[in-house]
């Protein structure tokens, strides 16, 4: 807000409706008294600080669960605001920020308001970071002057990259992004901005063991009721005990398949990535032998997602044989140990998928212009296909959010679907598009937040998340400590 007057004064307007801004290093607070009428300026509180210290920041990750009910029967995308940062953001910057376009109007629900219901229970699970012993406590001197005097004496690496290729917030949470990054993880320049944070990818990964757990308890319950005999129970207990596969649908530089890889053995056998740069999988694949993950539990086929779903798998089988190896098929490689190739990989691994995890592209980093609630997954995720027809495919076309999960829904065993998306997804957007998909009951969103900021919701398909609404329990839960 400015006082017109003031404004008219100092020649920051000129009657044409432009309020013009000039320089301040500081802003000039308490040195005018600002009288009403007052007007309102364009937003400019709105830009994050985003210079953060990504070696020492203590990183606390909260993961609150958000329930979408899609009965049967009948993120919050805000930015967390700091206004010292926004009016300092507001005298340096010295530019009036253009008002947001107007998104193009969300496509008629097909599906009653009726049929859907969004509940939000008051849990959260929160990992906190290992807090190490600092330079700070072992001098006794205050961590903003540890700060202060490691910069000074160059042990603060500057961004190498291009800020306009890779930003320096960016660069200054890469340890946020993977705990080794030092040891030589690689990014291309979407991967920067789009990978999962590890901390959030490992708890994501965890939900894939509580899953496994979950549909384990479900085949021995199953099992009971059918069939007796020893040799019955023993391959009633031998089914129900094997370890899943996941499918990667749209791997990048594999941040969520080195969590997914993290896991036992036992839970997870194998990781199948698919993305449609081989660039992208040499740096997935590099990335993962810094975390020393075995060769023989990822593989990494260059090919349309969209199309290996659609085309080669139904309710987790492989229905169609992928084409022998031939010269024009994208040759295999072995790089860093892992095996890199075409979908012909999946004849020797990929027999049958029992869960799906996307991150699919969620169209740059401008999605937060659609404002808060207003990402709409049938309007703004579209996910290219093979125009012009891939290597073992024929052409198939641009599919959106909705379509996504349905192909998604239908290519898996277990319809257990996990699909990251933007923080500002509206919730009705994603149940109507689990409706479309034939998922009846519930489904579960999860917000994750970072450093109390939140980054990117994660919703949850193929469980019976009901459980999660029995607000006594929990709260006797909460009484009792646990």
């Amino acid at each position: 807000i400015i006082d017109p007057i003031f404004a008219k004064n100092y020649g920051l307007y000129d009657g044409s409706g432009v309020v013009k801004v000039k320089k301040y290093h500081h802003p000039p607070v308490g040195r005018f008294n600002f009288d009403l009428p007052l007007q309102e300026l364009p937003a400019f509180f709105d830009h994050d600080n985003h210079q953060q210290n990504g070696h020492e920041a203590q990183h606390h990750v909260h993961a609150k669960s958000v329930e979408v009910a899609t009965p049967s029967g009948g993120n919050n995308g805000s930015h967390n605001k700091d206004g010292g940062a926004g009016l300092d953001s507001f005298f340096d910057d010295f530019a009036i920020a253009p008002p947001p376009p107007t998104p193009a109007p969300a496509p008629e629900n097909k599906h009653s308001d009726a049929h859907i219901l969004v509940f939000r229970t008051p849990l959260k699970t929160v990992v906190k970071k290992t807090i190490k012993t600092t330079q700070s406590a072992l001098s006794g001197k205050c961590l903003c002057l540890c700060r202060y005097e490691n910069l000074k004496a160059g042990n603060s690496q500057p961004n190498p990259h291009d800020p306009a290729v890779v930003h320096d917030k960016y660069w200054a949470q890469r340890r946020r992004l993977f705990k080794r990054f030092d040891e030589g993880i690689e990014l291309d320049a979407e991967g920067w901005y789009s990978v999962t944070p590890e901390v959030v990818a490992d708890h994501v990964a965890s939900r894939f063991q509580d899953a496994f757990e979950h549909f384990k308890r479900a085949a021995s319950t199953t099992n009971t009721t059918n069939g007796s005999g020893r040799n019955a129970r023993k391959r009633r207990g031998q089914q129900s005990s094997k370890p899943m596969i996941i499918l990667d649908a749209f791997c990048g530089c594999g941040g969520n398949a080195i969590a997914f890889a993290k896991l036992s053995p036992s839970v997870v056998s194998h990781i199948i990535c698919i993305d449609v740069d081989r660039t992208k999988l040499r740096k997935a694949a590099h990335n993962a032998s810094i975390y020393g993950i075995a060769p023989n539990r990822i593989i990494f086929v260059e090919a349309n997602s969209v199309a290996v779903m659609e085309r080669y798998y139904r309710d987790g089988a492989l229905v169609m044989d992928p084409p022998e190896i031939s010269s024009e098929y994208p040759p295999r490689e072995i790089y860093d140990d892992f095996t890199i190739g075409g979908i012909d990989l999946l004849n020797e691994i990929g027999q049958r998928i029992d869960g799906i995890f996307m991150d699919p592209p969620w169209g740059g980093i401008d999605y937060n212009s659609m404002g808060k609630d207003g990402y709409d997954l049938a309007r703004d995720m579209k996910i290219r296909g093979c125009e012009r027809g891939c290597i073992g495919f024929p052409p198939t076309p641009e599919v959106d959010g909705f379509q996504l999960l349905k192909i998604a829904a239908a290519a898996t065993r277990t319809r257990f679907v996990v699909y990251d998306l933007p923080r500002n997804t509206n919730k009705r957007s994603l149940a109507e598009a689990a409706l479309e998909a034939g998922y009846e009951g519930n489904g579960k969103l999860e917000e994750h937040y970072i450093n109390s900021r939140l980054k990117t919701v994660t919703a949850y398909f193929g469980q019976d998340f009901r459980h999660l609404l029995d607000l006594k329990k929990h709260q006797k839960e909460a009484e009792g400590g646990h």
